[in-house]
């Protein structure tokens, strides 16, 4: 379940034009393995990407401009390329001059993400969070989210780990105010006591235990 939605990014802080969609240049392409080398390039198997050139640069060979590919990471600042979805990497014979790489945000991705981490989070007897969402954690979610799409973008002032330690803290400190039960739950009667209660007979005696 996501705990925050594409407006609630901005409805928390996020101002409009902070998560544009420029191409990044690409810092190096290697015909050797087939990658191209982005850092924190933030792409998930099979994510879309795409390429151009910027003037009087050239594509590597075999790509084409506007071609929507499928990204396959191989590490946190390296990726290729397939033609397909779930296909493998195309061979590149060139490695090209100034290639930018273009994708779409992803945005629902990153809402799962930060949903997901939240859960993580969470104490046992919290999750799963039902609606309506709790104000604080659909902030938390989406704080998370932006974080993540502006570090994929660039342009994060705090690197990803300082922001979910931070969430993790804030939501450490709400969840000790969670009930651990239901407030609509009954409390179950105390046996013991209830065996030992004092009764009294007609006569007005006292009996203690049932005798």
């Amino acid at each position: 379940m996501d705990y925050c939605s594409a407006a609630d990014l901005y409805l928390f802080g996020l101002p409009r034009g902070a998560l544009p969609n420029p191409g990044r240049l690409a810092a190096a392409v290697s015909t050797v393995s087939s990658t191209f080398t982005l850092d924190v390039h933030g792409f998930a198997l099979n994510d879309a990407v795409s390429f151009r050139a910027e003037a009087g640069g050239s594509l590597p060979a075999p790509l084409v401009a506007g071609v929507e590919y499928f990204a396959i990471p191989v590490t946190e600042s390296t990726f290729s390329v397939a033609l397909t979805s779930g296909g493998s990497a195309v061979a590149l014979t060139s490695a090209g001059v100034r290639v930018i790489v273009n994708s779409p945000l992803p945005i629902g991705s990153a809402i799962a993400w930060a949903s997901a981490l939240i859960d993580d989070m969470l104490p046992a007897h919290v999750v799963p969070l039902v609606e309506p969402i709790p104000e604080l954690v659909k902030m938390t979610c989406a704080e998370l989210a932006s974080g993540k799409l502006l570090t994929r973008a660039g342009t994060a002032s705090k690197s990803l780990s300082e922001m979910v330690v931070y969430a993790r803290k804030v939501l450490e400190r709400w969840s000790k105010g969670v009930p651990l039960r239901n407030a609509a739950a009954q409390t179950p009667a105390n046996l013991a006591v209830g065996r030992s209660a004092c009764v009294r007979d007609r006569r007005g005696w006292r009996r203690w235990g049932g005798l």
